[in-house]
């Protein structure tokens, strides 16, 4: 039995399909290596070290306070603000048609001291309506620029001289805003006042909110 040599194009159809079934493999290979890739780069989850996070993406927090943000090890923003912050909060209970002594609730650093007062507008014996005034005192020796908003009205603008205060007054529950500003340092101011039992012989106010001080 005489077996005959294969034709030319019968050879150049077997290395085609021997090319198009090594291609097949490779893609199948690099897919399986790259599936889950964004632009070809792998992700690492959050808790990564920062050497085996490097030139890859970096996933949210699962679970706990930062839970869907990414933590913070992995974020350099040292080059863009750098300054400090502080919390404040203090709860008064209305006086029945007495004045109220003001309180220290808080303060900016390298401002001065924020104070709180809470009085009863409302002369009637026996029902209480809370006036919450807030008091920013300039102790920096210098002249401070400021910009306040009460709720979302328009900003009042102007300055604070050294050694003098700055008050203003919310009735009701509102939130304020102070943008202060001294040489090349900003200073924000963020706050809410809740005015509690309008109306009744046991009304209060709540204060509470924080400062953000961003060098230059």
């Amino acid at each position: 039995m005489k077996i005959s040599r294969p034709q030319p194009a019968t050879i150049i159809s077997i290395v085609a399909l021997v090319m198009a079934s090594t291609g097949s493999a490779v893609a199948a290979v690099s897919f399986a290596r790259n599936a889950g890739a964004v632009d070809g780069k792998s992700a690492v989850g959050s808790g990564a070290t920062l050497n085996h996070a490097a030139g890859k993406l970096i996933t949210t927090q699962a679970k706990g306070a930062g839970k869907g943000t990414i933590a913070q090890k992995y974020l350099d923003v040292g080059g863009l603000a750098r300054g400090a912050t502080s919390t404040f909060g203090h709860s008064f209970d209305v006086v029945d048609n007495a004045a109220s002594v003001p309180t220290q609730i808080g303060g900016i650093p390298g401002l001065g001291p924020l104070t709180a007062t809470c009085v009863d507008q409302n002369a009637a014996a026996g029902t209480e309506d809370p006036q919450s005034t807030i008091t920013f005192q300039n102790t920096s020796g210098d002249i401070v620029n400021q910009s306040r908003t009460i709720g979302g009205n328009n900003p009042a603008i102007g300055a604070v001289l050294a050694n003098t205060t700055s008050a203003f007054t919310i009735n009701g529950s509102s939130t304020f805003e102070l943008h202060l500003q001294r040489g090349g340092n900003n200073y924000f101011v963020r706050g809410v006042v809740r005015q509690d039992g309008r109306g009744s012989s046991a009304a209060s106010c709540v204060v509470y909110g924080f400062t953000l001080a961003v060098a230059g």
